[in-house]
């Protein structure tokens, strides 16, 4: 007899298992039960007062994007007063070079919505880019794209080949041929750096763009992103961060779950899944405990090494499938260092002189030079599993606290910061110690050139957060890739992870798998939850918000996207 059991048991309390339990109970009409291994659930979406007391800093996902929980706040309007709201700086993006103390700044869609004031900043640089600029966000903010953009995110790969997901696409081939801009054979093939390289005249615009790809999970040198590297430029202005921190999602979630009457199982690891006749019942526990399942069982946040031989086991897949999980790519861009700076006093900037605005702005890129190639180099070397030299360190830093007081005492500062680092298993465990330390000290220094203040002095107390340490998590092992598995070409959309798994089906019937290992992901959204739980109602027979809405699906969460950067601002109209 089982010890419990429920409709749904899911495997793993992280971002992707909320989302999914959320619609499991409300329109599947199930009782779910969320075992994890950790001592708190959330996953990614984490934030802890790592490196002094009172001083709070996201540990995972940080960037969050309007679109991350669109049906979300549709279907559960609770959720943003719960605490997952969504905020910007003055500045989403930018970046600052130590050769000549200039900057170049991205206002964010919260205070410059037509980014006319961003293109005045790029004009600075060069006048065509500004124009160039403008024409890209004209056309990638349209609601052509936006609905293009919500297929992409909300529905599941074998639905893309829907006709009206075709149409759809169309309307967004009529707009890239307005603004001459339809992508051909050469763009589609390129490395990011290479179109980078075509869209922009400036260094200081090429760097910027650059940045931001390679803190989206894609090595600049990677060949076949060119298309995926236009739209990554257009949302340069709509990068956020959580208010109050990237865990309020997970409370908010966890809030309505609870009442919903979802039940949550910490220090619970499951050891695998009870399979009888080719179906799962239910699963095992480590401490040998059984929880039945009956109707169920998800796997939402666990790698696909772990689903196929820990939970499963090898002898139900065939032979080319387990193969292709064995030859998934994971050691590529994704492994960070990720640290946390509690300070006296926030960064104060040289290249201020050039524009003060520079000091409030999210993601912001330290460049030696505005020459993207650093950035490629960072690229190559994590790929050789060692560091850059201090001139190709090409960092981002943020600093919550300057507009958001949630994060530090009163007076007193955040910084956090991130850089490509080498796999973990590219260094033994006593190397990692020596590593982490001299990281810091590198940071220090490097920082020092961008900002004088940046000082000993200045610090309380550092946080160093390393690919080894995110072993952690078991489903980063073995190299401590923060985005599970790389997001390489070969590795995206119908083929992530592989294409025999990328419906979050398995052969096991009525067990299911899902997380960032799976598409859209990798980021701390709600897509993969939300799409597991498309092709599990389609398969039992479920209710769907999409049901409901028929032909307004699409066009409901192009709506919710536009509500979430709306709130943002009319919340700086009613501060002012």
């Amino acid at each position: 007899m089982p010890d419990e059991t429920f409709d749904a048991v899911i495997i793993g309390g992280g971002t992707k298992s909320l989302f999914l339990a959320m619609y499991l109970i409300k329109y599947g009409g199930m009782s779910v039960g969320i075992f994890e291994r950790r001592h708190e659930i959330g996953g990614g979406l984490a934030t802890e007062e790592i490196s002094a007391p009172g001083f709070r800093g996201n540990t995972h996902a940080n960037i969050i994007l309007p679109v991350y929980y669109a049906p979300i706040y549709r279907d559960f309007p609770q959720f943003w007063d719960y605490g997952a709201q969504w905020e910007q700086y003055l500045c989403s993006d930018g970046a600052c070079f130590a050769d000549n103390d200039t900057c170049l700044a991205i206002y964010s869609l919260k205070h410059d919505p037509t980014q006319e004031r961003t293109a005045k900043e790029i004009a600075r640089f060069s006048e065509s880019d500004a124009e160039n600029y403008l024409k890209l966000f004209g056309v990638f903010h349209s609601d052509e794209v936006y609905r293009a953009m919500i297929d992409q995110f909300y529905l599941p790969p074998e639905q893309l080949l829907a006709p009206e997901v075709g149409e759809r696409q169309m309307g967004v081939f009529g707009k890239l041929l307005e603004a001459n801009m339809v992508p051909e054979s050469l763009t589609m093939k390129s490395s990011p750096l290479r179109q980078i390289y075509e869209m922009w005249d400036s260094q200081e615009m090429q760097y910027c763009h650059a940045r931001f790809v390679v803190s989206a999970a894609t090595d600049v040198n990677d060949p076949g992103m060119g298309v995926e590297t236009l739209a990554l430029g257009s949302q340069l202005p709509t990068l956020g961060f959580a208010k109050g921190g990237t865990h309020q999602i997970a409370h908010a979630a966890h809030q309505i779950l609870v009442q919903m009457g979802c039940k949550f199982f910490t220090h619970a690891e499951v050891k695998n899944v009870i399979i009888e006749n080719g179906n799962a019942t239910g699963i095992r526990l480590e401490d040998g405990s059984e929880i039945g399942a009956r109707k169920l069982v998800v796997s939402a946040g666990l790698s696909p090494y772990q689903v196929v031989f820990d939970m499963i086991g090898r002898e139900h897949f065939a032979e080319k499938v387990a193969r292709r999980v064995e030859l998934i790519s994971s050691t590529h861009i994704g492994c960070l260092m990720w640290c946390s700076f509690a300070l006296k006093e926030q960064p104060i900037y040289k290249a201020e002189a050039f524009n003060p605005d520079i000091r409030e702005t999210f993601w912001l890129g330290l460049g030696s030079s505005p020459d993207s190639e650093h950035i490629a180099n960072e690229c190559r070397w994590a790929n050789l599993g060692k560091f850059p030299p201090l001139e190709d360190f090409s960092p981002i830093v943020c600093c919550h606290s300057l507009v958001d007081t949630a994060f530090a005492p009163l007076g007193m500062h955040i910084a956090q910061n991130e850089m490509q680092a080498p796999p973990a298993s590219a260094h033994t465990e006593e190397e990692w110690f020596e590593i982490k330390q001299k990281y810091v000290e590198d940071m220090i220094t490097v920082w020092q050139k961008y900002a004088p203040n940046m000082t000993y002095d200045n610090l309380i107390g550092i946080d160093s957060n390393s690919p080894y340490d995110n072993l952690r998590m078991k489903n980063l092992a073995p190299h401590g890739n923060c985005q599970t598995i790389d997001r390489s070409v070969f590795q995206q959309n119908e083929n992530r992870p592989i294409p025999e798994l990328a419906n979050y089906r398995t052969p096991v019937t009525n067990f299911y798998a899902t997380g960032s290992a799976w598409h859209p992901g990798p980021n701390g959204g709600c897509g993969e939850g939300y799409n597991c739980y498309k092709v599990i109602a389609g398969d039992m027979g479920l209710d769907g918000p999409w049901i409901q809405l028929g032909d307004e699906e699409n066009e409901s969460l192009v709506t919710s996207v536009r509500n979430v950067i709306k709130r943002a601002q009319d919340s700086l109209k009613h501060n002012t």
